[in-house]
């Protein structure tokens, strides 16, 4: 059991403090989560009587566009290497990019910035591995919670992690400090840590597994946080919008279909009980089984009587409605209009450059969000190496693909452009045929052995010229 949980800034008062922040933000990522996964559409209180023919219907009334918003950003976010304080680094440090490689981070990087955009942040928690080389892991919020360091707000003070040991039954909540973590646990058949969207509220019947574990080879926490510049998910303010968006869609749905059975009526005066003589005199006339609808029907109607069917509604003006607010949406979160709309492809290239410059500012801002956390990691992977010049944090700096590529033919021209303008080719190779820091180092590799090529054929083309012309060796 805790014992010290009532005093302030105590190891026990950091976890309670730090597991209920995760538990209290544990509604609002469900919230999202369910806007991100497309199944935040159906209302817990309508249409009770025939609830799964609703949620069919809802179902198919979704159009998708929180996933596509966050796409737009996040798959122009690539890292393509790393420079830092080493000799000869002018195109990318080889160290820096195994220690990203060693932890698969080309993989983990996507689901990283996806809940950086989705939620408004995610982390890295940087730890050795089991053979004391540094390993990247990534955190979102629904296991993670942070607490700001008051003077330098891009690092972390204390952090907690909980996850659930499934073969030992154990809940287990990490608590990380500047320069040492410790860990505590607590017996459980099952994990506790809810994703229904309902809190969590922990109190002191966890145990320390042990004192404090440090960590020489740095100062800081070992988890550095990645957020939006405001913190909000990228289209977590516009969830409205999206609602919107799919009620409108619903509505014409439920038009297209209640008129697939148009509604009929017969104008006149009909007898409401069989007259005299009939079969059946005296029961009421039940006019449903009388005008039942068939490819063979035959209704027999009075003198005088009219059969009327109701008219279809235009549904077209809802889809226009519906079109309006997607384009409000794109606009308000800075997406281009084609992403959503393939009419709007063939629009002129001054069009399309004006559609894309939006969204290309958001994910600068976005890069230079991320790259203080990936900085940080980096750091400290190098401290836990000992390579105190790599490690220096000003000297770090993330080597991002182009936000908006260039084609091959844009390419193609430009290049004998600013080389006829006098840039050296290293600078062309990198800024407008946008290479990666492995291509530079390939180019460079293989003009020198080109070069090498060509200085082995001259000789041979010089004496085939004097065979040719003998004179020339005389001087003649």
């Amino acid at each position: 059991m805790l014992e010290f949980t009532s005093i302030a800034g105590s190891d026990d008062w950091w976890l309670i403090r730090l597991c209920n922040q995760l538990g209290e933000g544990l509604p609002r990522m469900h919230k999202i989560t369910q806007y991100r996964d497309g199944n935040a559409l159906i209302p817990d209180n309508m249409w009770e009587g025939s609830r799964e023919g609703y949620m069919r219907l809802m179902r198919r009334s979704r159009l998708h566009v929180a996933e596509t918003i966050r796409d737009a950003r996040t798959n122009r976010q690539i890292v393509i290497g790393f420079r830092t304080g080493a000799a000869n680094d002018d195109a990318g440090d080889k160290a820096a990019m195994k220690n990203w490689k060693t932890s698969n981070m080309g993989v983990q990087a996507r689901p990283f910035f996806n809940d950086t955009a989705d939620y408004g942040s995610s982390y890295i928690l940087t730890r050795q591995d089991e053979n004391n080389f540094p390993l990247f892991q990534t955190r979102n919020g629904w296991n993670t919670a942070t607490e700001p360091d008051p003077s330098r707000p891009w690092l972390t003070r204390f952090a907690v992690v909980v996850t659930y040991d499934a073969v030992n039954q154990e809940e287990i909540a990490v608590l990380f400090g500047q320069g040492w973590y410790r860990v505590a646990v607590r017996r459980s058949a099952f994990a506790t840590l809810p994703t229904n969207g309902t809190k969590w509220v922990v109190n002191s019947d966890w145990n320390w597994a042990g004192d404090r574990v440090l960590t020489p080879w740095t100062r800081r926490n070992l988890i550095v946080r990645n957020q939006t510049v405001d913190g909000f998910g990228v289209y977590e303010k516009h969830l409205d919008t999206i609602d919107r968006i799919n009620e409108i869609t619903l509505n014409a749905i439920t038009l297209i279909i209640t008129q697939s059975f148009r509604q009929r009526s017969v104008i006149g005066d009909l007898p409401t009980h069989f007259p005299e003589g009939h079969p059946q005199a005296g029961q009421e006339i039940d006019y449903d089984e009388m005008f039942k609808a068939g490819p063979a029907a035959l209704w027999m109607l009075p003198m005088n009587s009219q059969i009327i069917e109701s008219a279809a509604s235009d549904v077209r003006p809802i889809y226009a409605a519906r079109k309006d607010e997607v384009e409000t949406l794109a606009s308000l979160t800075a997406t281009p209009q084609y992403v959503f709309q393939s009419d709007s492809a063939n629009q002129s290239a001054t069009g399309a450059e004006l559609a894309r410059e939006q969204l290309v500012f958001a994910v600068n801002a976005m890069n230079d969000q991320a790259e203080v956390s990936l900085i940080h990691s980096q750091s400290t992977a190098f401290e836990i190496l000992g390579d105190a010049q790599r490690a220096e944090v000003t000297d770090l700096e993330v080597i991002w693909g182009k936000t908006n590529p260039a084609t091959m033919a844009e390419r193609g021209e430009a290049a004998p452009k600013f080389k006829a303008g006098g840039a050296p080719q290293r600078w062309i190779d990198e800024h407008i045929l946008e290479m990666t820091p492995a291509e530079l180092e390939r180019a460079a590799t293989d003009r020198q052995d080109d070069a090498f090529l060509v200085s082995l054929a001259a000789p041979a083309t010089a004496t085939a010229a004097a065979t040719v012309n003998p004179g020339a060796q005389g001087g003649e």
